[in-house]
């Protein structure tokens, strides 16, 4: 009987259901495991190369770090931990004197949750074992709890079955490496050199390759070298994929998978371990690359502030990470690279805005005016006023009111279709360069809560297997039942927004009957700000709130699969956070100032007089709410994110004291201890998508009021891919490697900001900027100047009022009738919405029927090598011939 056989009539026999002597049968399978092994050879010299790993660097490293992860015996790899904490049973059974019942009972039903926990636990790890699971068992006793680390490696003969069943991607034949960034090209074509680029050692190499088959293993490039052929994160994904299909229970009533377990506290925490520590003991300059690990490599070459201004090492974080997070910082990158030019635009525009306020003649014409336009009362009770007060404000406002901002709104418009179409096509490319262009999602199994809570069992029809059911009907009412509470919270916003506008109604009242001539003169620029404050404070306490609510609905609607799951709370959220960011925005922008009536006929809402636009008219204000709001809210994110992993990190260090003796001892050695209890379990990508997207629609949908927004969402993109690279190589614990091939539904929802981004603009310039009427009066009034533009902006208050001499900004007559020049004014605005929105929407049409979303040297290069894969496979040619392809 050989070695293998052994083992497997050992695995069989050993099925106690105590947990002590399953620790016992494990530490010895491990034992008599380290021997029969798959073939192990540290000092082989070969030199296979594998797509989408680091080989040649783990072997330079080997000798120095081939202990770390790996079992007792130094050469066993761990492909993955799972950690459970259990509470000494002297604690558990202590004396119930003194109690109360409800306490009895309480502790009793812990007892007995305990005990069914530990029959899971049991049962899991038999069931792992019977698999073919490698597992070796440390731990860690402290004075309250007992933690116990499993550490599990995959059998060649799993990892064999898994990668066929995963549909993994095999090599065939090397391939050369092409640079795809643009910049590069650019800078290339231009003899220019490139501070952009940086030489990041041990690049992952890149290959021809087809699905993986057994039958055609012989095929494959490496495939007698068991030991590297697949990379850490491949057998980190298939031990996973091994983890969720475990059954712990009963399988008809589909009590399977490590998820649940973790959702049901059995387990404390399951995570592949990352690959060596990322500090680098000597001085960073002094290192030799080629001994780094890749962990560190991503270090030094991504997550430091030293390297911001480089580009990305997406191959390294795809080969660490997996392509769904590789995905999202090359979307980031690319982003952030098309931030650059409308950023340098929107500045320049901002500078000539500035240079040229003097030449401004309405802004002359306020601030001579001196005494000649006494303007009537702001509220009711306060005093006239004269238009000349407002000097500054006037020549500040044409900073976000000129000619130039109109012209860079219609160049964000097509920046933005431009950006997405060439997104589709820079996916493509990656797609194709990873290896994902014909991924597709298997068929998804049930969530965790979704297998606990459903009420019944009903079969499959495309898997065939009895699995929880829950009723659609019923979970269709649950959805319009959480909509309703969406509308709900969305009033509750839209509330905030109106007591922000009583907030600043009366804190204008009590501001300008001050005595002080400054508060006076400076009432309007205060409430404004103060009031845009306040409700940044309110829009980040909503939407905090409203991300738990969203998560208890969304999980209560009984979704059966994670990405239907992802795909309603994204909705929810993303439709909440819309009307929570962007309600007081648009407000100001299209309604501040519109239904004020006129002086003896002011309308009201709750008996308060409605609020007008400010000295500087509503475009500065708009500016104002923008630059609060926006910059506000990445100045908060960008703290959080440094502020809440470092105190997670401190939680973990506290609780961790009670896990160790009393004598202070807190030495973290081993690497499954140190990533337990130190580092922070990985949040998923939903909330840095989010946040992203809103940035999106802010330097979008309200561009032409705040030409600098690019600029701030640029500086703050650079900080945000250091701050995510730090935190995913530093701060919390290795990834799932996931597979995917695009940004998902977060494509569909940039695209429908885009859409409303241009019906936006239209109507910001025409209806809220001063464009339209300085056009309509230089060309129809004015005899091609702007003299006299200030006194056509006011009309007269009617007769019958107690203020007949004061002015206002209108066109009435002064029996308070619309003037011909205002339905002429009106008719110009709307056929200039209608004009711009034609032109822009007809041309972005054309340019996405022009430019094809994947370019045709590709789908030529796809086709070549999708044929001669199919020929290598056949054994018709030789696998050489893909080399010879010359693609």
């Amino acid at each position: 009987m050989s070695k293998w056989e052994k083992l497997k009539v050992f695995r069989k026999n050993g099925s106690s259901e105590e947990m002590q002597p399953i620790l016992n049968e494990t530490s010895l399978e491990v034992e008599s495991g380290s021997s029969v092994s798959v073939n192990i050879s540290p000092d082989s010299s070969s030199k296979v190369k594998k797509f989408g790993s680091f080989d040649d660097m783990d072997k330079l490293k080997y000798d120095q770090q081939k202990n770390r992860n790996c079992f007792d015996d130094g050469v066993t790899k761990i492909d993955f931990v799972i950690v459970y904490e259990e509470q000494h049973k002297d604690l558990l059974n202590e004396s119930d004197q003194g109690k109360s019942d409800e306490e009895k009972a309480n502790k009793q039903k812990q007892k007995n949750w305990e005990y069914q926990h530990q029959k899971w636990r049991n049962k899991f790890i038999k069931n792992l074992r019977r698999e073919g699971m490698l597992i070796e068992i440390d731990k860690n006793s402290g004075e309250e709890t007992t933690v116990y680390y499993f550490k599990l490696s995959c059998s060649w003969d799993l990892l064999v079955y898994y990668a066929e069943h995963l549909n993994l991607r095999a090599p065939l034949q090397l391939r050369e490496y092409k640079q795809h960034v643009w910049s590069s090209r650019i800078l290339k074509k231009l003899k220019i050199p490139n501070c952009m680029d940086q030489i990041v050692p041990n690049p992952p190499s890149l290959y021809f390759t087809c699905t993986f088959k057994n039958s055609k293993l012989q095929n494959f490039l490496g495939s007698s070298d068991h030991e590297t052929y697949f990379s850490n994160t491949e057998r980190a994904r298939i031990a996973w994929e091994i983890l969720q299909n475990t059954v712990y229970g009963k399988k008809k009533r589909a009590e399977l998978g490590i998820e649940r377990l973790l959702s049901e506290n059995v387990f404390s925490a399951a995570f592949p371990l990352h690959d060596g520590d990322f500090k680098i003991t000597d001085p960073v300059q002094d290192v030799d690359p080629t001994l780094l690990n890749r962990r560190q490599v991503l270090r030094k070459y991504w997550a430091r502030w030293g390297v911001w201004y480089k580009y990305q090492p997406l191959d390294h974080i795809r080969s660490y990470f997996g392509e769904k997070i590789g995905i999202y910082f090359a979307w980031l990158g690319f982003y952030t690279s098309w931030l650059l030019p409308v950023s340098i635009l929107g500045l320049i525009v901002f500078i000539v805005g500035a240079a040229l306020i003097e030449t401004n003649t309405p802004a002359n014409e306020v601030c001579s005016s001196g005494k000649k336009f006494v303007m009537c009362p702001r509220c009711d009770g306060c005093r006239m006023w004269y238009l000349s007060n407002t000097c500054l404000m006037t020549k500040l406002a044409y900073l976000f009111d000129n000619g130039g901002t109109v012209f860079f709104a219609v160049v964000m418009s097509f920046w933005a279709v431009f950006f997405l179409e060439f997104w589709k096509r820079k996916n493509a490319q990656l797609a194709h360069h990873w290896e994902v262009m014909d991924f597709e999602a298997e068929e998804e199994r049930p969530r965790p809560e979704y297998n606990a809570r459903a009420p019944t069992m009903a079969l499959n029809p495309v898997t065939g297997v009895m699995e929880p059911h829950f009723p659609p009907g019923q979970r269709l009412r649950r959805i319009f039942t959480g909509f309703t509470i969406l509308i709900i919270m969305l009033g509750v916003v839209i509330i905030f927004v109106l007591s922000v506008i009583v907030y600043k109604a009366i804190i204008g009242l009590v501001m300008i009957e001050s005595k002080d001539k400054l508060v006076q003169g400076q009432a309007s620029n205060l409430r404004t700000f103060s009031g845009a404050v306040i409700n940044l404070i309110l829009i980040m306490l909503m939407a905090n709130i409203y991300t738990v609510v969203a998560e208890i609905l969304t999980k209560w609607e009984m979704h059966r699969t994670q990405t239907q799951y992802e795909d309603s709370l994204t909705f929810k959220v993303f439709v909440f956070q819309f009307v929570n960011y962007y309600s007081s925005i648009f407000y100001i922008a299209f309604f501040k100032g519109k239904f004020v009536g006129y002086p003896g006929h002011y309308d009201t809402t709750f008996g308060i007089r409605n609020d007008s636009c400010g000295s500087g008219g509503c475009l500065i204000e708009l500016a104002q709410q923008l630059l609060v709001i926006m910059v506000g809210k990445q100045a908060i994110n960008n703290i959080e994110e440094l502020v809440v992993p470092w105190l997670k990190k401190k939680w973990q260090k506290r609780k961790m004291k009670r896990v160790f003796l009393s004598d202070g001892q807190q030495n973290l050695t081993k690497p499954w201890e140190i990533e337990y209890h130190e580092l922070v379990e990985f949040q998923g990508l939903f909330h840095e998508y989010l946040e992203m997207v809103l940035q999106f629609g802010f330097i979008t949908i309200f561009v032409a009021a705040f030409p600098i927004a690019p600029l701030f969402a640029l500086l703050n993109n650079w900080i945000e891919i250091r701050l995510d690279a730090r935190k995913m190589v530093c701060e919390t614990r290795r990834p799932i490697a996931e597979r995917a091939q695009d940004i998902g539904v977060w494509y569909e929802i940039l695209d429908a900001l885009v859409q409303i981004a241009v019906v936006t603009n239209a109507f910001l310039i025409a209806f809220t900027s001063q464009f339209i009427p300085r056009l309509f009066y230089e060309y129809r009034v004015g005899n091609d100047t702007l003299n006299g533009f200030t006194n056509f902006s006011l009309s007269y208050a009617p007769n019958n009022t107690e203020f007949k001499s004061c002015r206002y900004y209108a066109h009435r007559t002064v029996d308070g009738q619309y003037t011909q020049y205002y339905y002429e004014l009106l008719v110009c605005k709307l056929a200039f919405v209608i004009v711009f929105e034609h032109v822009v929407f007809f041309i972005s049409r054309m340019i996405d029927w022009s430019v094809p979303d994947i370019p045709e040297s590709l789908m030529v290069k796809v086709k070549r090598e999708r044929y001669l894969a199919k020929q290598a496979l056949t054994d018709n040619i030789d696998t050489s011939m893909l080399g010879a392809g010359q693609l």
